[in-house]
């Protein structure tokens, strides 16, 4: 609940230059606007809580990482889009936390970061194609995620310690 008080009266001034800010960064287009947005919604959303509002906020603890509930979540979303430029700030939001954060509590939960998850599914989708299907592997790089057949090959390489054509070498034998 928000409290109003004739303290809280003292506080109009920044919030009126606040949105006053806000309008004109909506309006310029300047470089960095975007990230200045941001910061003057931040400040906005800080001011208002510790002036105006009654109870205090509930923060969650996440001394283990994200919760199960979460990981689920964006394990499936990692699973069901797998092909596509998966972004930090897409996983992020589906947590409902801040890049910087999730990316913290992730790494803490599975002990390696988003990027690394993803590389590592690509990585087994690719193995499981390769050895169940009869696409090419530029069809599978694309199915996987990877910007081409090369960047699979460099990828699961490293990952595998062969490439995915001598994979297919082997299957054949």
């Amino acid at each position: 609940m928000f409290k109003t008080s004739l303290n809280s009266r003292s506080g109009l001034p920044l919030i009126q230059g606040i949105f006053s800010s806000l309008r004109d960064e909506l309006e310029s287009g300047k470089i960095g606007g975007d990230l200045l947005i941001d910061s003057l919604k931040t400040t906005l959303a800080i001011h208002l809580l510790r002036n105006y509002c009654s109870t205090q906020p509930k923060l969650s603890s996440y001394s283990d990482g994200l919760s199960q509930g979460t990981l689920q979540k964006i394990t499936a979303y990692i699973h069901d889009y797998l092909y596509q430029d998966l972004k930090l700030i897409e996983l992020s939001a589906i947590a409902q936390l801040s890049p910087y954060y999730f990316l913290r509590l992730f790494k803490q939960r599975m002990g390696i970061t988003p990027h690394q998850y993803i590389l590592q599914r690509r990585i087994e989708k690719a193995k499981h194609l390769l050895k169940q299907s009869n696409l090419s592997i530029a069809d599978i790089a694309t199915q996987t995620g990877f910007s081409d057949q090369s960047h699979l090959t460099r990828c699961f390489k490293r990952q595998v310690g062969v490439t995915p054509k001598e994979l297919l070498q082997e299957r054949s034998q």
